[in-house]
């Protein structure tokens, strides 16, 4: 035994001398012409198994880092339209290697469609994306990459989104992203694309996951590199719209056998807008109410953001790290809008709103990780601490301007606090050759606290309860869970079944309503999943039960004018809603990849718009109202038209059908929606990149209307210089100016036509210099997404 691990130790060290071993090449034609994106991957002679993989640049040439004897393998080069080549190693010296077109391969029109070694795998959970045999290792950067797999898409704001929905949770390297909104989004936007090794969609979370959403994990796997390391890089860009923004930032990184340290920063500056409308048509008996109210809200924004983290190997087996985030935003916004009341056609009264606020934010986060791993790789133990705080502070005023000339003004503040701490333990254990157990448990603990104190002047007709002058609240959660999972793969078959349960106790005080609020209830949570593998043929099928609950501040029962026809109130009443999740996959060639997906929900939150006849208000308020169910069919279908052309679509089509029988807002209808996203990407000569996207999304139904049809495309020019230390990138994102929120909806006796425009068409620019080395390892984040989600 003494000897079996000496021997362990030895290969161990000597794969640590020989990891900077480098075979470089390139990969022509029988013309001497270049052959860009050839798949050239190191097989040890051994036992045939694959070392290492890379795919040739624009120019044909590859390098892999070979953690062994290089003379002990062999290569094997495969491209497109060119018959494969099998070659062995005999020296270090660059490698020039010659393919032979392939006349026998038939092409479609000159299409083929882009099926390399392992582009798209599933694996217990998870639907695994190679960035690099995808093709997608030329994208602009992390965003970009994010866009091309199926079903993800970005928002407005640029967040990422996954089957419209932006609840999905972000990982980094199988760890939980602390990092949130715009942080989030520089930091992925700040990764070049060949950073990036990996990225997994996980649609279905098995019990090791917290069981809150419906929507997903995406977890962005980072290439490490365990040599010694200093670089970066260092960016600043500026975009307009309407309003000019500007974003200036950089990452730093230092690496060595022991130490691993980063660290990342931006600062940005700028203004922007939403121009909403809403027309509401009520019927009252014999008579007809319209509201059109319209409001303009321009805010200008400064944010800076902070992130430092160090990773500390203990020997061998054992891993010590840290990360702290800092984040500070002010926002000064002012909001103008006119609201016409009309009875019958005759002009009831006209409204003027006038709305100032600054708003400053602070949010600080950090963590402890530590890792054990066993030589053999049997046993691995991860325990984690997380502390989160985020202090938020409005203050303003809001007045409303009446055709009579009366004024009813309010001013004042509201503070929200939030201090969120978890504590999470997984432990891994391999029982034999086909089983694998995991088990695992979490402590999380959230206490938030809000406060406002408001002063009025009423002159009109706007009601002003005494609980918005003065209101404290108070929430105090603490949850529990364990869970337990066994894989367990044979041949082609791989099988996972685990069980997640979650004790949730939660007190909610109004101390000024004199309410308070609590419950108490325990959860079970299980998820399977089933796999089989065949030549060309990936199958899943895969089941998880889900909870999503409701917002901290959503129990408090407060009120919020947003103007005069309009006010919004928290629900104490809400309970969680339960999700039955399920989805079958099926991959062809390890590049076309669909989808058929489903849940069936009770409770679900639905955001509520209460007309009150006799006051002529609207009271808006969240609510566990509908019942229903969503199946839905997503594909993933892409192209190489030719060695420097790139394409792929993307589809992903729904039904849904919902009922609700809460006395405000009853009905029970059916909806249906699809949306297509486009990619072109063009890799010229020069180091020239172009991109073309774009979206459509038809005119969908909902259960209480429709949405109209919107579509928009975006461009982007990408210039490489200085082998690639410097990048030049430009471009302009919705052109057309089509990208939109438009619904209609009817409930009961009141139809609405809902309208929110932002600033969509803007021109950037971005100026990026990367310095020193270029691999750097990531440390393990702060997992606190499951808690913040709710703030």
């Amino acid at each position: 035994m003494k000897k079996i691990a000496l021997m362990m130790l030895l290969q161990l060290f000597f794969l640590q001398l020989l990891a900077q071993t480098a075979i470089k090449g390139k990969v022509v034609d029988g013309k001497n012409l270049a052959i860009a994106t050839a798949d050239v991957a190191l097989f040890k002679l051994a036992d045939k198994r694959m070392v290492t993989a890379a795919l040739t640049d624009e120019h044909g040439h590859f390098i892999l880092l070979v953690p062994a004897d290089p003379k002990l393998c062999y290569l094997v080069v495969t491209a497109t339209g060119y018959l494969p080549k099998t070659l062995p190693i005999h020296s270090l010296d660059a490698i020039r290697i010659e393919l032979v077109k392939d006349t026998a391969a038939k092409q479609l029109a000159e299409v083929t469609i882009m099926a390399r070694k392992k582009a798209i795998a599933m694996k217990g959970d998870r639907m695994v994306f190679d960035i690099a045999q995808l093709g997608l290792s030329g994208a602009n950067n992390g965003l970009e990459v994010m866009q091309q797999l199926p079903g993800v898409g970005l928002d407005k704001d640029e967040n990422i989104r996954y089957r419209g929905s932006t609840g999905i949770q972000i990982m980094i390297n199988g760890r939980k992203s602390m990092l949130q909104g715009d942080a989030l989004r520089e930091f992925i936007r700040s990764l070049k694309s060949e950073d990036i090794k990996s990225v997994e969609i996980i649609s279905q979370p098995s019990a090791r996951y917290e069981a809150t959403g419906t929507t997903g994990i995406l977890n962005i796997v980072l290439k490490r590199n365990t040599t010694q390391a200093l670089g970066g890089n260092a960016y600043t860009s500026a975009s307009y719209g309407q309003y000019l923004k500007t974003k200036t930032g950089g990452r730093f990184f230092y690496n060595d056998e022991q130490w691993s340290i980063n660290s990342s920063g931006s600062y940005g500056n700028g203004k922007s807008f939403n121009d909403r409308s809403v027309e509401q048509t009520i019927l009252l008996g014999s008579d007809v109410r319209n509201l059109n109210q319209h409001n303009y809200w321009l805010p200008k924004t400064e944010s800076g953001s902070f992130n430092l983290a160090a990773e500390r190997k203990l020997g061998k087996k054992q891993l010590l790290s840290t990360e702290w985030q800092l984040y500070r935003e002010v926002e000064q916004a002012t909001t103008t809008g006119l609201t016409l009341d009309d009875l019958n056609g005759q002009r009831q009264d006209e409204v003027r709103l006038t709305q100032l606020s600054s708003t400053p934010a602070t949010h600080y986060s950090g963590n402890l990780f530590y890792n054990y791993t066993a030589d053999s790789a049997t046993t691995k133990i991860d325990a984690q601490l997380n502390y989160g705080n985020y202090q938020t502070s409005i203050s303003g005023s809001q007045k409303n301007e009446y055709a009579t000339g009366a004024i009813d003004e309010l001013w004042g503040f509201n503070e929200t606090g939030y201090h969120l701490m978890n504590a999470q333990l997984d432990w891994s254990q391999k029982l034999a050759k086909q089983f694998n157990l995991e088990a695992g448990a979490k402590f999380s603990r959230v206490n938030m606290d809000y406060d406002n104190q408001y002063q009025a002047m009423q002159g009109g007709k706007q009601l002003i309860p005494d609980s918005l002058m003065v209101n404290d609240f108070s929430y105090l959660e603490k949850l529990g869970a364990a869970y337990s999972q066994l894989n367990y793969t044979s041949g082609k078959w791989n099988l996972l079944v685990g069980l997640r349960m979650e004790n949730y106790r939660y007190q909610a005080t109004s101390r000024i309503n004199h309410q308070s609020n609590a419950d108490r209830y325990t959860n079970w949570f299980p998820s399977a999943s089933v796999n089989y593998e065949r030549a060309n043929h990936q199958y899943r099928m895969s089941y998880s039960r889900r909870i999503a609950r409701p917002g901290y501040l959503m129990l408090n029962p407060y009120f919020q004018y947003i103007d005069a026809y309009s006010v919004e109130r928290g629900n104490p009443a809400l309970k969680p809603q339960f999700y039955h999740s399920f989805e079958l996959n099926y991959i062809y060639k390890n590049a076309l990849s669909f989808s058929l997906y489903g849940y069936l929900y009770q409770g679900r939150f639905v955001s509520v718009i209460d007309y009150q006849n006799s006051k002529n208000y609207n009271i808006l308020y969240e609510s566990n109202a509908a019942d229903g169910s969503r199946f839905g069919f997503s594909a993933s279908v892409p192209y190489q038209a030719a060695k420097w052309y790139t394409m792929q679509y993307t589809l992903d089509a729904y039904l849904q059908a919902e009922n609700s029988e809460i006395p405000a807002y009853a009905y029970n209808g059916k909806g249906y929606g699809y949306e297509v996203n486009m990619y072109h990407r063009f890799n010229l000569p020069h180091a020239w990149v172009i991109t073309l996207n774009g979206f459509l999304t038809g005119r969908n139904r909902t259960p209480t209307g429709y949405a109209p049809v919107i579509y928009d495309i975006s461009s982007s020019v990408r210039k490489s210089l200085m082998k690639e230390k410097i990048q030049v990138s430009g471009g302009c994102t919705n052109i057309l100016k089509k990208s939109m929120s438009n619904s209609y909806s009817t409930v009961g006796n009141v139809s609405t036509h809902w309208v929110n425009k932002w600033e969509t068409r803007k021109f950037y620019l971005q100026l990026t210099y990367r310095f020193g080395g270029t691999k750097e390892k990531k440390v393990k984040r702060t997992s606190l997404d499951d808690e913040q989600e709710r703030m």
